[in-house]
């Protein structure tokens, strides 16, 4: 108790007024002190966002980049990064953008956005509008805006990574018999069996890769150049834009009697091909054959934008000579033979200029003789693939010519920022 006197009731009156002050100074503080603490807790729940909506542009960059190596297309790395994107927890949305090197997806709070710059860069940016929780009692907008950024980059390899024969078949073998001159030093021999290399052979590919083994003499190629064993198979790359070709029409019509030039065959018909020794040309457009194409010793074929389709076999024999090049437009764009049959086969002495794809998907492509095949610009895809002779392919990017590349070792697909 306080004494009576008065000097006692102003010692208590003065401590009242201290804890009077303090309670004033709490109460004046106190907003402030919850509008920190609400700021905090959002800014760490902004945090939280970031770092997941970070993992899934990291994610999508990646995937994007490392698709447009396989397929060539730069829709293919925008929709590719929009598909990973969304399997990881954004929402699909309405897409706006160009659709060529940009694509943007807007869905609810998200908006995200996808742009590919050349030569193989791929950049993902999202933003998330995430709603204040305590910061909106006293800021004015009721979301915040939080990003992400990844940029994935594509390093290609320095030799190779697109294949100029592809063997389809996981059955048997792919074969270099021995002595043969295989040139493609540019582009790679793939196949989804195992390579068999025949004693003294002479390669000069950028890349040996095969689904199995490459032996039994691979051993001393494969100190020379990549040889890349027990590689994953690969899809049929020509079976989209050229698989429905096979298909063609089943009316047989004969060839114009007479006749040193051709057109195509009219429309609904394929020609019965039987033509003896001479020259021919070859007028641009899809020529239907109804059983098998065979050129014999003795004839020279000729022809600018012209694309071969045979419901048989091909048979190219002796001394023919062939000088052809595939459209560079069109449906049949790039491809100059294509087979519905079981054997593909270029024999004998056969000196010939090429260009353009070979697709074949259920022959055996026979590659034989002294001189074989000459071309600046030849991708072939078969079911299975021997050589016995002398081969160059393409030794470059043929797309001026309208061909599809086959990319079967892409390059290396890495975040840089």
């Amino acid at each position: 108790m306080p004494d009576a006197t008065g000097a006692g009731w102003r010692r208590l009156r003065r401590e009242f007024d201290r804890r009077g002050s303090v309670a004033l100074l709490v109460a004046l503080a106190l907003p402030v002190l919850m509008g920190v603490l609400g700021l905090a807790i959002d800014i760490s729940y902004w945090a939280m966002t970031r770092l997941e909506l970070q993992r899934v542009a990291d994610l999508a960059a990646v995937a994007g980049v490392a698709r447009y190596g396989a397929s060539g297309q730069v829709s293919d790395a925008l929709d590719t990064a929009a598909a990973v994107a969304e399997l990881n927890g954004l929402p699909a949305g309405r897409r706006d953008g160009d659709g060529i090197v940009t694509r943007i997806d807007m869905a609810g709070a998200y908006r995200t956005t996808i742009t590919f710059a050349a030569p193989a860069t791929l950049t993902v940016t999202i933003v998330k509008a995430v709603p204040r929780l305590f910061s909106a009692l006293f800021l004015t907008s009721g979301t915040q805006p939080v990003s992400a950024r990844a940029v994935a980059r594509l390093t290609a390899r320095t030799r190779g990574g697109a294949a100029c024969v592809l063997a389809l078949s996981g059955a048997g073998e792919t074969v270099l018999e021995a002595g043969v001159r295989l040139s493609m030093p540019g582009c790679d021999l793939r196949t989804n069996a195992a390579l068999a290399l025949g004693a003294e052979a002479a390669v000069d590919v950028a890349n040996l890769v095969a689904d199995g083994s490459i032996g039994p003499d691979g051993s001393d190629i494969c100190s020379a150049l990549t040889c890349v064993q027990y590689a994953a198979r690969m899809a049929d790359p020509y079976a989209a834009p050229y698989g429905s070709l096979l298909g063609g029409p089943v009316q047989a019509v004969s060839l114009p009697k007479g006749q040193t030039t051709f057109s195509p065959s009219p429309v609904g018909t394929a020609y019965v091909w039987r033509v003896g020794s001479g020259a021919y040309t070859l007028m641009p457009g899809i020529y239907y054959i109804s059983g098998d194409f065979t050129v014999n010793a003795g004839t020279t074929l000729t022809g600018t934008g012209v694309t071969i389709i045979a419901s048989g076999n091909v048979a190219i024999d002796g001394s023919a000579s062939l000088h052809l090049a595939a459209p560079v437009t069109g449906a049949s764009a790039g491809l100059l033979f294509a087979s519905a049959g079981s054997l593909f086969q270029f024999t004998g002495g056969t000196a010939t200029t090429l260009t353009g794809a070979i697709y074949a998907p259920r022959a055996n492509l026979v590659i034989d003789g002294d001189n074989g095949v000459a071309a600046d610009c030849l991708y072939a895809v078969a079911a299975s693939v021997t050589f016995k002779g002398g081969a160059s392919f393409a030794d470059g990017d043929c797309r001026a010519a309208g061909m599809k590349p086959i990319y079967d070792l892409p390059g290396v697909a890495s975040l840089v920022e």
